[in-house]
């Protein structure tokens, strides 16, 4: 082994955990040459005669590499950069060096092999262990890319654009996550705009409603070891298998989706829970859960209608930080979860957090069947879907879907790859073919499951939890600091736009003599840095600002000739910031 391959094995362990193969250079398709200044040149073997592919100039691979960045246009705020294609490591050095400080680099490499070989021949060590840049090489680190990005997105509120190193093919698989995040960025900007408020008035309402419900984890205590979960939804197949769940009914936990229920109803068939967690989607589709006490597992931003028709008979799960503050160890169990956009993904992550080594899937068509979209023949939910598509279904025919229902799809997939030991089947008969499910027939799946028998309801009704006094009271103490909080933050807003007026009113007539202007930004940047570490500065991004993309970056880069455009950027955001921390206040003080 020679110290190169050494140490950049070391390096990638060290960061990912994963070892990776040393090549015999004798038998691969790469070989490496030199430039005129002394870079490597990579060059790939293309066909069965020989013929090879050049990667890098042999003039000067580190000046191609900055200008083929010149010819790109640098984004102005934090950008989450895709890269297909290491090569060398030339071009991503020359990213890091220009793009802002805060960009990060998510990089996948189509070819295992070829970061391998260059792994043997070029120490790129300080590339691998880079804290802006993540790799994914192996195909279970590309499983996981999606979930990854997604994550920064949420996290960083970044801008997000795909890039494919020079010499590489088009690859269909970067391509197709590409656009999987892209959906997923523009359906986090678009929630932020139209249902963040909302969302919040519902876990606002849930934090001070809390008696008699209870948390997924009352339920995990409880739940049988060994017992599979049917995760019953509404897609038009259901109507032609729906009566076979009388068989699985004591054998299995079934969990039926919201919009599942009225079927559900027409056939006498009363399931061990239902989900829902929408913040917008009406609650009469939970009317038979409500007429049958069947109890309702829920994020905490359930409709606020949908929450008090329960009357308590709810099962909180979804916590994010807020939840824990306020509810303890109790809200820590199921929290921060990727649930796949839609609610069966939600029933999914259910399912396993309880513990279920099988999975039923019924009902999950993720097609239209006959033209229809759902099992109940109600229209709503597909105004604005388009982009038709055909898939192959789970009997090797196309079927025709669109790209929400695909991306739905492909969540389940991930799920499956990330967790071996649960056994996934599809027994919906019918819709897209979900990769690593066995397919079989609901009636043969009742005949496996017959030995074993379960009664939910009882075990359910025993976990009433009931909020003592002690925890009303931290609730409520929580809630006041909050609150005081948000007074805090208002005032320092409304010192940040006195001093940004100074500034523009400096930098607009020229006066340079009126104030210091880096007293002002170092007073600016103290007082801003005093709102990061308060809860409530957090919930006002996440949830009650809502253009995300108005949020100035923590570390402002100000670019010549664009100063004091910055500073009025800056200056409007922290003027509507004290407006939303007044209507925040409002909110959280109805139900005191």
């Amino acid at each position: 082994m020679t110290d190169i391959y050494n140490k950049n094995r070391d390096a990638f362990l060290r960061r990912y955990g994963i070892v990776i193969p040393e090549l015999n250079s004798e038998d691969s398709l790469y070989a490496l040459d030199f430039s005129k200044d002394g870079d490597a040149v990579l060059n790939v073997t293309i066909d069965s005669n020989g013929k090879k592919l050049r990667l890098n100039s042999l003039y000067s691979p580190a000046y191609e590499a900055r200008s083929w960045i010149k010819g790109r246009d640098i984004p102005g705020r934090r950008t989450t950069v895709l890269v297909c294609g290491f090569s060398t490591g030339v071009f991503l050095r020359e990213m890091l060096s220009t793009y802002r400080p805060d960009t990060f680099f998510f990089l996948y490499e189509p070819q295992e092999e070829l970061f391998y070989y260059v792994c043997g021949h070029i120490d790129i060590s300080n590339l691998i262990l880079n804290n802006r840049v993540y790799m994914f090489i192996t195909d279970e680190q590309k499983n996981r890319m999606v979930d990854l990005v997604y994550n920064d997105i949420l996290l960083g509120r970044s801008e997000v654009m795909g890039i494919t190193t020079p010499f590489y093919a088009e690859d269909n698989r970067f391509r197709n996550i590409c656009e999987e995040i892209g959906k997923l960025s523009v359906s986090v900007r678009n929630f932020k705009k139209s249902r963040g408020r909302n969302a919040l008035r519902c876990r606002i309402y849930a934090w001070n409603h809390m008696e008699g419900c209870r948390f997924l984890s009352d339920l995990k205590e409880v739940y049988p070891k060994g017992c599979p979960g049917v995760i019953v939804s509404a897609g038009p197949s259901l109507n032609e298998n729906v009566e076979d769940l009388k068989k699985i009914k004591g054998h299995a936990f079934i969990l039926a989706t919201d919009r599942s229920l009225s079927v559900l109803k027409e056939h006498d068939i009363v399931p061990d829970a239902a989900i829902s967690v929408d913040a917008i989607k009406s609650p009469e589709y939970l009317e038979y859960a409500y007429e049958k006490d069947i109890p309702i597992i829920c994020s905490y931003q359930l409709n606020i209608d949908a929450q008090k028709k329960a009357d308590g008979n709810l099962i909180y799960f979804d916590a994010i930080s807020y939840e824990r503050a306020l509810f303890g160890d109790k809200a820590n169990f199921g929290s921060g979860l990727d649930m796949g956009g839609n609610v069966a993904g939600g029933a999914f992550v259910v399912l396993k957090l309880l513990g279920a080594k099988t999975i039923i899937l019924v009902g999950q068509n993720l097609s239209y069947k006959n033209g229809k979209h759902h099992a109940d023949n109600i229209d709503e939910g597909m105004q604005e879907i388009s982009n038709d598509v055909e898939v192959p279904g789970i009997d090797g025919k196309m079927v025709v879907s669109n790209r929400m229902w695909i991306s739905y799809r492909n969540f389940f997939e991930r799920q499956i790859v990330q967790n071996p030991g649960i056994k996934v089947i599809d027994a919906t008969e019918g819709g897209v073919l979900i990769k690593g499910c066995d397919i079989k027939k609901l009636k043969d799946v009742a005949k496996d499951i017959e030995e074993k028998s379960y009664d939910f309801s009882g075990i359910i009704s025993d976990q009433a939890y009931k909020t003592s006094g002690v925890l009303n009271g931290n609730i409520e103490n929580v809630l006041k600091a909050w609150l005081d909080e948000l007074s805090n933050i208002r005032d320092v807003s409304l010192e940040i736009v006195r001093l940004l007026d100074e500034l523009i009113s400096v930098g607009e007539n020229k006066k340079n003599e009126v104030t210091n202007e880096n007293d002002h930004i170092q007073k600016i940047g103290k007082l801003r840095e005093s709102m990061y570490g308060m809860k409530m500065y957090s919930l006002l991004e996440e949830y009650w600002i809502e253009d995300m993309y108005s949020i100035p970056d923590r570390l402002l880069v100000l670019q010549d000739g664009s100063v004091l455009e910055a500073y009025r950027e800056v200056r409007d955001y922290y003027a509507g910031l004290s407006k939303d921390c007044r209507t925040l206040s409002d909110e959280m003080t109805k139900y005191f």
